[in-house]
């Protein structure tokens, strides 16, 4: 099971995610890089970013699922249409 939370703005062209999470026994099968791309073929032409801190040990995680992605999933605050929702 793959879990994440995810806001979008169409009028600025972003996508953030938030807090995934894989059950423990699907860790490091491709889980959540599948339902991230999955994510962003729904909701093709965004650039996509997280609204945390990527704690220390989940860096790896991000650097490997951001790098084909535009914005790279890297730290952005939510625009302020985002942030009327």
């Amino acid at each position: 099971m793959f879990t994440v939370d995810y806001l979008i703005c169409r009028d600025c062209g972003i996508g953030w995610v938030e807090q995934p999470y894989t059950d423990p026994s699907y860790q490091r099968c491709g889980l959540a890089s599948a339902g991230l791309a999955a994510l962003r073929a729904e909701h093709p032409g965004l650039t996509w970013h997280t609204l945390g801190g990527h704690f220390r040990v989940s860096e790896p995680f991000w650097t490997a699922v951001g790098t084909t992605v535009t914005g790279g999933y890297s730290q952005r605050k939510p625009c302020r249409h985002a942030a009327e929702l």
